[in-house]
């Protein structure tokens, strides 16, 4: 096999992924927006990156088709608000997936912090949807919304994303990196948005507990059906960290 014709990701006679961008062709997203204790946030975003200080969790769970890449997955975590050389956008410190090939392309190209979830789905009851995370059968994350007027499911979607990529060194001789990684997400298209009443319950496991950020105050609940483009996204700051800086 010739350099020129390697893949973009391994195994290389089979990679689960190319290169991006990663169209989303449809999502369907739950999407609640709550207030919690600021000091819990912070303690969730990594330096260099600022947390904005508002005390706001945006909370997702969703149904997403993508091509170029994972294909169909389910998915949700949390986001939180930070600040970085004067850009603001959203930091996800938890995010659990569904399957192996969006774990994969997440965590390997872009740095996206996920844990596999069980297999799960968006539902439909009467007029509400709802929708959870399970990992290895504990509930980490539940949402709801009953859906009660129209809204304009573009404002609603992100567009400024922060990463903080690990690359761990198999040496400890050698240095392992963190990246920055700054992603704009592109071509947003709502094909139908609502909101009205909801609630969001947090929980954990073990491995990952998101109780530390339960809700104080749901502030909006949202559902959205939307596509979007996810690109190739900038390093916009790489450090080399020796093994006994790390723990």
């Amino acid at each position: 096999m010739s350099s020129e014709s390697e893949a973009f990701s391994s195994p290389l006679l089979c990679p689960p992924y190319n290169q991006p961008p990663y169209p989303v062709e449809n999502a369907k997203l739950v999407i609640v927006r709550y207030r919690t204790d600021p000091a819990a946030i912070a303690k969730l975003v990594p330096k260099p990156l600022e947390p904005l200080g508002d005390g706001i969790v945006t909370a997702f769970v969703g149904d997403i088709w993508q091509i170029g890449g994972p294909g169909e997955y389910h998915e949700g975590g949390i986001s939180v608000g930070v600040r970085y050389n004067g850009v603001t956008g959203g930091y996800m410190p938890f995010l659990l997936t569904s399957t192996d090939d969006a774990l994969l392309v997440g965590r390997e190209v872009f740095g996206m912090p996920k844990l596999l979830c069980d297999d799960g789905r968006v539902w439909v009851d009467g007029n509400a949807r709802r929708g959870s995370l399970v990992r290895r059968g504990e509930e980490i994350l539940s949402l709801g919304v009953n859906l009660e007027r129209r809204i304009e499911g573009e404002k609603v979607l992100p567009v400024h994303r922060f990463f903080l990529k690990k690359i761990p060194s198999p040496d400890p001789e050698w240095p392992s990196l963190r990246q920055v990684v700054y992603q704009k997400l592109t071509d947003q298209k709502a094909k139908c948005a609502y909101a009205g009443r909801g609630f969001v319950r947090t929980g954990g496991n073990v491995a990952i507990d998101l109780s530390s950020v339960a809700s104080a105050e749901v502030l909006e609940a949202m559902y959205v059906e939307a596509s979007w483009d996810v690109p190739a996204s900038k390093v916009l700051l790489e450090t080399k960290i020796k093994a006994h800086e790390q723990v």
